[in-house]
């Protein structure tokens, strides 16, 4: 365990928590970086290793380390602490470190839109969330996140943007055409297998954070019981 200093047992573990949430989102906001700075925008290969999702399999390794971290930083507290009081900062944090992964995608993204048409981030972010309520439904990081379960790679410009209701629509028509198949199939296609790669990310994490949660809660009991048993220093 990290060592921090504080009489207040409530104290020591958010400061622990706080540290080992804070650089488990650091990780993945430089992965996510370092993946679309130099893995996604190789030719072809980049769009597919995008579209799979490949570089959130880090996730086992991530929330392996956060639920262990967590459920072991509960030895500053007394054993009769209810289990939902400990896993209370958990369920706050699984959601905050996996999704900042997107946050950072989703932000680059609009980097490039604003680097592309010369505009200031809040013009291309107004203009990039008209585009994705037009689409999806939805705009800010909800529609950026709904929208890229179908469409991973996203236009840049403001051309692009204009058109990304349309493209969308001419590409699935082309393969409607090609393959005569009704329309619909394609979009229950798409989103099925968009939403099942992010689906089964989310369970993953959950089952590891939890998992790994419950060995970090055993690893505290036996400290405590070690403590009992060695008697007051």
């Amino acid at each position: 365990m990290l060592p921090i200093k504080s009489k207040s047992p409530v104290v020591q573990y958010l400061l622990t928590a706080l540290l080992v949430i804070l650089g488990l989102m650091v990780l993945k906001a430089l992965v996510a970086w370092a993946a679309e700075v130099f893995l996604h925008p190789i030719p072809i290969m980049g769009g597919w290793l995008k579209s799979l999702e490949i570089v959130e399999l880090i996730n086992v390794i991530v929330f392996a380390v956060l639920g262990f971290s967590l459920g072991a930083a509960t030895v500053y507290f007394p054993p009769r602490l209810s289990l939902w009081k400990k896993s209370l900062v958990l369920a706050i944090a699984i959601p905050l470190v996996f999704f900042t992964s997107y946050w950072v995608r989703q932000t680059l993204w609009l980097n490039q839109i604003s680097a592309s048409s010369e505009l200031n981030f809040g013009q291309a972010n107004q203009i990039a969330n008209q585009a994705l309520k037009s689409a999806s439904g939805s705009d800010g990081f909800w529609g950026y996140f709904r929208y890229t379960t179908q469409m991973p790679i996203l236009p840049t410009t403001l051309d692009g943007l204009q058109r990304l209701t349309d493209d969308q629509k001419w590409f699935r028509s082309e393969l409607t055409r090609f393959s005569g198949l009704e329309p619909g199939i394609f979009s229950l296609i798409f989103n099925g297998a968009g939403w099942g790669i992010r689906l089964f990310l989310m369970l993953v994490s959950v089952l590891t954070a939890v998992i790994y949660f419950l060995k970090g809660l055993a690893w505290a009991d036996t400290v405590r019981l070690r403590r009992l048993a060695a008697g007051p220093s």
